[in-house]
Formats: structure tokens, C-alpha cells, sequence
């Protein structure tokens, strides 16, 4: 008979508290011990389990030493089967590593490492994240390991730690299911989805305080100046130099517009999360223009410049703007 809804309601959030205080967050490579181990028998165990049951009031009703003969090696089979499926999990180790960052609304794929240091081979082993669809599965050969990426689904920008796992086995022949519960120290980055279709790039941009942005260049001469340590030997302006005893340097300068500075500001009248998916797309666009872009946000202000690095720190900055879901 199933659980009524409101009983499970009702009971899950006592369970959740019982399962957070008997599995804490551990970080590092986390060994799965006896006593964080669980085991009960499947359906077909159940199956089996009535089997024994009919042999053995059979050979007791009518003293067949054939059926206590039966009836006693399918005991002996079942703990067997038992011990086995225990041991596929027992000292197995995980660990997880930091998975790449993602779009909102995409999987994130967490690296896991498991390490078995046994001789016999471990089949069967299943890993699936709290409230996930999907899961893993994968066998680890005897003193070898084995990587595994488990997708998380998300749904909001920020950093998502990593939901509690389920490791559990069936292996071998499915009449006991072996499980365990372990909280890794594992988080990804998540970045705002971007607005699906976005308004084309502003032309310039300006800082918060609405100051222009006049960005520096090497297309347009711009001035001399005094030389200062660090500058470039062939951007010495030597004959200038040469008429006022001084090293000067040339200065040069990309037209207001050339370098594009994409500002939060700006975007006043959106709510935040809007704000944030637009300046997401129009990085993207920008780095795949390759038109040096800067970003201005209330409380931080990154250059102009392209690159992966430069990409992932501003979409980083979006990622963990306050308001975000941790």
C-alpha cells in the first residue's frame, strides 16, 4: 500500500535533519565505512526469501531431508549474495574534484574519483544526487580507479554546492540493494542564462557616475609624454626626445565606441536577474566579435581586454552578484 503524501510530507524534513547530522559535509577523499552502510533486500530477494520459506515448511511437513537440503543451500546462497553486496561498497573511497562552470539551466558535470583498493573488482556501483533524475553507474576494476562525471541540473545563476549523493549497489544477482549516503565538499560556478535574444551591443558605455569612457588604443596618436618605467622601447618618440633633452613616449588612443564598456548601470528599469542574463549575452557576444569589452558593476569595475580569463571573471562577477542562490 503506498505512503499517503501527507504522511511523507510530514516525516521528510525530520529525516533530512537525521541524515545531515549522521552525514556531515566532508571534504578530501572519503572512505565508505561499515557503519554508514545500509542493506535490505530487493523485490526478487523477497522473491527468493518466499522460496526458502515454502521449501522449508514443505521439508518440515513432511521430514524430506532433500528439502532441508534445498532449503538450507538457498539459505546459505542468499548470505552469500548478502556479504558480497555489502562488500562491492564497503571501503570505497570518493573524492570530488571542481567541475567546469556552466550557463544557468544547464548540467553540471562534478568530477568524482573513485578509488578502490581492494583486489576484486567492484560491479554494479550506482551514484545518483539528491532530487536528480539522472544518475551514474560504473564498475572500478580490483587496486584501480575510476573518473566519473555526475551531472547536477541547475536552475539559477550562483554557486551550487554539491547535493547529497546515494552510492548504492545491486551486484551480485539483485536480491539486496547496499547503499550509503556521503556529502562531498563540492561546488560549481554557475553563470546567469543568457537573454536569449538580446538587443544589439550599446555603442560606448559609460561608468556609474555617467563619466564617457575614453578607452587607450594603438590606433590614433594621442600625445607625448614623459617616459616612466616599464614602457616599451618602441614606443620612444625619439626625435621629440632628442629636441627637449627628455624620453618621451608616444600615446595612442582607440576611438570612444572601439572598446566597448558594458555597464549594469545602464540597464536601470530591468529587474537584476534581466540586467544580469543581457550583460551575459552581450559578453558572449563581444568575446566572440573579439571587441575588447569592460564591465562595470556597482561594486566592481574590470578593464577592458579579451581572453578566457578576462571571460571568466566577468561572468564570475555576474555569477555571485548579491542575490544569487547559493
Amino acid at each position: 500500500m503506498p505512503i499517503p503524501a501527507a504522511l511523507l510530507s510530514f516525516w521528510r524534513p525530520y529525516w533530512q535533519r537525521f541524515l545531515a547530522r549522521r552525514h556531515p559535509v566532508e571534504s578530501g577523499k572519503v572512505r565508505i565505512r561499515h557503519q554508514r552502510l545500509y542493506i535490505l533486500p530487493t523485490l526478487y530477494g523477497l522473491g527468493f526469501g518466499m522460496i526458502f520459506i515454502t521449501m522449508l515448511v514443505g521439508a518440515l511437513n513432511y521430514q524430506l531431508s532433500l528439502g532441508f537440503f534445498f532449503a538450507f543451500l538457498l539459505l546459505g546462497i542468499a548470505h552469500a549474495i548478502l556479504l558480497r553486496t555489502y562488500a562491492n561498497l564497503l571501503g570505497l573511497q570518493l573524492s570530488c574534484g571542481t567541475p567546469i562552470p556552466v550557463f544557468a539551466g544547464e548540467n553540471a558535470y562534478f568530477p568524482l574519483t573513485l578509488l578502490n583498493e581492494k583486489r576484486q573488482p567492484r560491479f554494479g556501483v550506482t551514484i545518483q544526487a539528491r532530487q536528480q533524475a539522472e544518475s551514474a553507474s560504473t564498475h572500478i576494476p580490483g587496486q584501480d580507479h575510476q573518473l566519473l562525471a555526475l551531472p547536477v541540473q541547475t536552475r539559477l545563476r550562483g554557486v551550487l554546492a554539491l547535493p547529497r549523493l546515494t552510492i548504492s549497489s545491486t551486484m551480485p544477482l539483485g536480491f539486496f540493494r547496499c547503499w550509503t549516503y556521503l556529502v562531498l565538499d563540492g561546488v560549481a560556478l554557475v553563470y546567469p542564462q543568457p537573454e536569449p535574444d538580446p538587443p544589439p551591443l550599446p555603442d560606448h558605455g559609460t561608468l556609474s557616475d555617467g563619466k564617457k569612457m575614453q578607452a587607450s588604443g594603438n590606433e590614433d596618436f594621442a600625445g607625448l609624454r614623459e617616459f616612466q618605467r616599464g614602457d616599451a622601447l618602441h614606443d620612444i618618440a625619439w626625435k621629440q626626445s632628442a629636441r627637449t633633452e627628455q624620453i618621451l613616449i608616444r600615446q595612442h588612443q582607440s576611438p570612444i565606441g572601439a572598446t566597448l564598456w558594458l555597464n549594469f548601470d545602464e540597464l536601470a528599469g530591468l529587474p537584476v536577474e534581466v540586467r544580469l542574463s543581457r550583460l551575459t549575452a552581450w559578453i558572449l557576444q563581444a568575446e566572440s566579435t573579439q571587441r575588447p569589452y569592460g564591465l562595470a558593476l556597482p561594486a566592481q569595475q574590470f578593464p577592458p581586454a579579451l581572453g578566457h580569463d578576462h571571460l571568466h571573471r566577468c561572468l564570475s562577477a555576474l555569477a555571485q552578484y548579491p542575490g544569487g542562490v547559493t
